[in-house]
Order: structure tokens, then C-alpha cells, then sequence
């Protein structure tokens, strides 16, 4: 199942946008964790997650999602901190701030997110989830396959579905 407002994100991603995914590189988990302390120096304050495939040792995308957990009433104080480090945002809104990085080959995305989020609440979750359970991140590394080129409005709607089911939104 699919709910609401991820079938409208997935109806405002362009058509024919594809992803490629690979086997797990052990470098892009050891630079997330790099990144992450790298963060907790800079901002130590808050709490720096890294997540997602390389976090989890499974294949994906070979990028590197990072989330600093926060609230919107704060971002105007740590916008500046990390604009010193990262240079400024690829994107801001109420909900969030991005920026998408680049380090020896490797897509980063860090987002300062709002940790009261329920968006953000289960992202945390679903690592949770899968961190615990071997079987459910192989499945979900299955569901990535094959490797190499993927229409990625079918790859979220497969990550979506499988996230929702264990999450256990499927019976709503």
C-alpha cells in the first residue's frame, strides 16, 4: 500500500528520471560515518543520523543520506554553522534544508530535518527495523535488484509499499 502523500510526491517526479543501483561499497559506509563525526564536532548539540542502504551494508545507490535532527525554529541559527563547512543549500523549506555534496565519487545528501516530523519519525523507525533484522534487509536489498539502471518513480513505489508494510500501515 501506498498512502496519500507518497503517491503525490511520486506524481511530481519527472518521467523517464532513472537511478542506478550497485552492490554495497564498504567506502560509502565508512565515509558516512566520517561525515557524521565530522558533524558531531561541528554541532555537537544535536543528534546526527546517518542512514539508509550504506548505513545498512546493502546495495543501493551507493549514497549517503544523513539527517541532522532538529526543529524548524532552530535552522536559523544552524544554517550558517554548516554553510561554513558544506557551502550554502541545494534546497530550503519550512520542513527541511538540504545539501547535496560530493566527496571522492560518492552522492551525499545531508538534511537538517525536523526530528517531530512524522515523515522523519518513520525514517528513524524503518532503519530501526531493519538494523535489528537481518531477513527484512535482505528483502528489502531484493527489492532493489538488479543492479544497474532503474525507473525511479518503480523504485520509490517499491521502497514505499515495502516501508509501509513494515511499519504495519498496510492494514489501514
Amino acid at each position: 500500500m501506498i498512502k496519500k502523500e507518497q503517491e503525490e510526491y511520486l506524481s511530481k517526479l519527472p518521467e523517464g528520471k532513472m537511478v542506478v543501483t550497485s552492490p554495497f561499497n564498504p567506502r560509502a559506509r565508512a565515509l558516512g560515518n566520517e561525515l557524521v563525526a565530522e558533524l558531531r564536532q561541528t554541532i555537537p548539540e544535536h543528534v546526527v543520523h546517518f542512514g539508509g542502504a550504506a548505513a545498512l551494508g546493502i546495495a543501493g545507490q551507493n549514497d549517503i543520506d544523513i539527517l541532522i535532527l532538529s526543529t524548524p525554529d532552530e535552522y536559523e541559527e544552524l544554517v550558517p554553522v554548516l554553510e561554513l563547512v558544506y557551502g550554502p543549500p541545494s534546497r530550503k523549506s519550512m520542513s527541511s534544508v538540504k545539501w547535496e555534496l560530493k566527496r571522492e565519487g560518492f552522492d551525499i545528501e545531508l538534511y537538517l530535518a525536523n526530528k517531530n516530523s512524522v515523515n522523519i519519525q518513520e525514517q528513524l523507525k524503518v532503519f530501526e527495523i531493519l538494523s535489528c533484522d537481518q531477513n527484512l534487509r535482505d528483502e528489502y536489498e531484493k527489492l532493489k535488484l538488479p543492479y544497474g539502471p532503474i525507473d525511479f518513480k518503480e523504485y520509490m513505489r517499491k521502497k514505499y509499499a515495502f516501508f509501509n508494510k513494515i511499519l504495519g500501515l498496510n492494514e489501514e
